[in-house]
């Protein structure tokens, strides 16, 4: 494929995934200029404004950074092939038309990680703009069935797998400091969800210490004497050393998003940690059960599994060397992603194709 001139937009935050899209289209040659929806010193521990919160509520998300007007500005003038956009809420279709009519051959595609059948994560506006996309691309297999997003509007809907970047998610040398600092027999990274923290809490009851990273956690802390919970995020090489000074990295789902897998799903056996995950048909086809990972089907079984897999240490790495050979050997970094998202909107643009 010719290198494309692209325009990526979104929430550009520091420790966003977006940018290591961002990376990897420039790596595969394309030429990539960037427009954020928020300011460059935001993150996402940022408080919104009530305002912001209200208009959020509503659905009708404020534009802090003129996101419309400046697309069209920058578009107009036909100095891009595709806008790929990384989940904007305040986008509207009004804009897209307008570049469309400026711009008539230039590309629309739309990346989400999030359930976008659930109002909570589109907007008004959003629902304006689905049918202006060529490809609507989603982590989420049941968001493709003819009754979800192609029932809004979506004419090309692209089921693809979670993906890691392998400039961050490598394994890394771990020495007593950053065990000291990192470390823990059981580990869980990820934002705060009910579910969630009562599985951990359950599992906390049955005697098992379990470390806690990610944002949203503040009302817990204390609450457990066998819950460590850092209240915070971890990023970057401090993600990594946390994935692999644990002995168990769980990965749980969230309920919110319907998920079947998440960026972790790939992100920790990427890394070469040790995953127990909750189980469902659609991960264990990509990580075998007991082979290259481990599973969970509830608070009684994620209690067992620990048990065991804690005991079992020679077991659990070969379990881990398996599912970081699985991952890493197949098709699931982020330029492995952008490569099937292309090829598939050059193929929808030449059949013309809705599909």
């Amino acid at each position: 494929m010719k290198p494309l001139r692209i325009l990526v937009v979104g929430e550009l935050v520091a420790s966003s995934r977006s940018h290591q899209r961002i990376a990897a289209l420039r790596d595969m040659g394309h030429y990539v200029e960037t427009m954020s929806t928020v300011a460059q010193e935001a993150t996402y521990e940022d408080r919104p404004s009530l305002y912001e919160r209200i208009r959020y509520r509503l659905r009708m998300p404020v534009d802090r950074m003129n996101i419309n007007g400046r697309l069209v500005a920058a578009i107009e003038n036909g100095a891009f092939d595709l806008l790929w956009v990384e989940r904007v809420l305040e986008l509207r279709g009004r804009t897209l038309q307008s570049i469309k009519s400026r711009n008539p051959n230039i590309g629309f595609i739309w990346y989400a990680e999030d359930d976008m059948m659930n109002p909570r994560h589109r907007s008004r506006y959003v629902e304006g703009a689905i049918p202006w996309f060529d490809v609507w691309v989603t982590t989420k297999s049941f968001n493709a069935s003819p009754d979800e997003l192609p029932a809004l509007g979506a004419r090309n809907v692209l089921f693809v797998n979670n993906a890691f970047d392998p400039a961050i998610h490598h394994a890394v040398p771990i020495g007593s400091e950053d065990r000291a600092l990192y470390g823990s027999d059981i580990c869980f990274v990820g934002t705060f969800e009910h579910p969630r923290a009562e599985s951990l809490v359950a599992l906390a009851d049955q005697g098992y210490k379990v470390r806690v990273w990610g944002n949203g956690w503040g009302r817990m802390v204390g609450r457990h004497a066998n819950l460590a919970i850092e209240n915070k995020p971890v990023y970057g090489e401090a993600y990594a050393k946390t994935i692999c000074a644990s002995r168990i990295n769980l990965c749980f789902l969230r309920k919110s998003n319907r998920d079947l897998q998440t960026c972790r799903s790939i992100e920790i056996p990427a890394i070469g940690g040790f995953m127990l995950h909750e189980r469902n048909a659609e991960i264990t086809a990509i990580l075998a059960e007991d082979k290259e990972a481990a599973y969970f089907g509830g608070d009684d079984e994620l209690a067992r599994q620990c048990a065991y897999w804690l005991k079992e240490e020679e077991r659990r790495t070969t379990v881990a060397a398996a599912g970081h050979t699985k991952i890493t050997a197949g098709r699931f970094t982020h330029r492995d992603r952008i490569e099937q998202i292309l090829g598939f909107l050059s193929w929808a643009r030449i059949s013309g194709a809705d599909l």
